[in-house]
């Protein structure tokens, strides 16, 4: 009687047990191997009865995966989506973060952009800061401030569609048209005015102490390009500089005390101190900077397009204005991201919910017209 109640419990208790149970080891090893590739759950399951029942060797583990020689190798093997080995112990942690250098490199991913803000010929975006980050976008004569989720938001409208959004705070947003800017408030509130009376205003960056960076031009003249500092709350001028070396200078950004400008005719960057004293250039194999993008210790920039031709008619440079150029702060190239879709452009970049976000345009009666906006990670 005990022999049956034996076999009764160990007797399996599905269909498909009973069917399993008359198979070779052969043949149940293939199809636990087909098993555990076609899904997680029950590869999960493979590992936790694996643990319990044939354990790593205590040579292995501590002389493979615990070792400090090896463990680079094996961690700089894994990708992005393979984060969760940061979290089996400390080691790992460390190995994780000393190995994620190689882990940074630009992807494409999902980004649920509004429909209806696509084909607009003045589009164009900045990045409310702070722990709830909000997006601003200017298209025609509205500015909207978008939620996280991009769906909804605020608007308020202009008295002119020529206003680009240049910058904000998480105070201030600050428009530009011709040789005005405007400092207002996140609901449309003038708070203060700032005119040049022989130069037109645009590519702004904010700085530390209160200071706001603009670019000073004079269009179809050979006269140079120089950089004012305002105070971002007043717009009072504080101090310019940069003349005598920027031709067409584009858009700026703040890397610690420094500041980074795109001089595109000159096909190089220019770095500045926040006083304004030149400190070094930087060129590479890019030409026509004219977008630039700081997030943590990299740098990303767009070209300028370039539709010159060869006495064949070929294009000299077909590559240029689609690709992302990934830079050290050194200025050296990690890697550039080329537009899959031919036709279609990068006209600006910013840095927003964890994503580096950059505008794909088409030049339609030459105009710059705004077909998409590509999420990018890795940055």
């Amino acid at each position: 009687m005990l022999e049956l109640l034996t076999r009764a419990e160990m007797a399996p208790v599905s269909r498909i047990a009973l069917r399993l149970a008359d198979l070779s080891h052969a043949q149940l090893l293939e199809i636990a191997a087909a098993g555990c590739e076609a899904s997680t759950e029950v590869k999960n399951r493979a590992d936790v009865i694996l643990a319990a029942h044939k354990p790593l060797a205590q040579w292995a583990v501590e002389g493979v995966l615990l070792s400090s020689d090896l463990l680079p190798h094996l961690l700089a093997q894994l990708q992005l989506q393979d984060g969760a080995a940061a979290a089996v112990c400390s080691q790992w942690a460390d190995g994780w973060e000393a190995t994620s250098e190689g882990r940074r490199r630009l992807t494409r991913v999902a980004f649920a952009f509004p429909p209806y803000l696509l084909g607009a010929d003045s589009l164009n975006m900045a990045v409310i800061p702070g722990g709830d980050e909000q997006l601003v976008v200017k298209y025609g004569y509205t500015v909207r401030i978008l939620a996280r989720d991009v769906s909804s938001g605020t608007s308020f409208g202009l008295p002119g569609g020529h206003e680009a959004v240049a910058a904000a705070s998480d105070q201030f947003l600050y428009m530009t048209a011709g040789n005005r800017l405007r400092c207002l408030t996140h609901d449309g509130t003038e708070v203060a005015v700032y005119e040049d009376q022989e130069k037109h205003i645009s590519c702004l960056v904010l700085g530390p102490d209160g200071l706001l960076f603009c670019v000073l031009y004079v269009e179809e003249d050979d006269e140079l390009d120089e950089i004012v500092a305002l105070d971002a709350l007043t717009l009072q001028p504080r101090y310019r500089f940069g003349q005598s070396l920027l031709t067409c200078a584009c858009e700026m950004t703040v890397v610690g005390e420094e500041l980074f400008v795109c001089d595109k005719d000159n096909d190089r960057l220019q770095v500045f101190s926040l006083a304004g004293e030149h400190r070094r250039s930087i060129m590479g194999e890019w030409k026509k900077p004219r977008a630039l993008c700081l997030v943590e210790d990299r740098l990303y920039l767009v070209e300028e397009n370039d539709y010159e031709e060869d006495e064949e008619g070929e294009r000299i440079s077909p590559q240029q204005g689609r690709r992302i150029v990934v830079l050290s702060l050194q200025g050296d190239t990690l890697q550039v991201y080329t537009n899959p879709h031919d036709g279609q452009i990068f006209n600006a970049l910013c840095y927003y919910d964890g994503k580096l976000l950059a505008t794909c345009t088409v030049i339609r009666d030459y105009h710059s017209v705004c077909v998409g906006i590509m999420g990018l990670a890795g940055a």
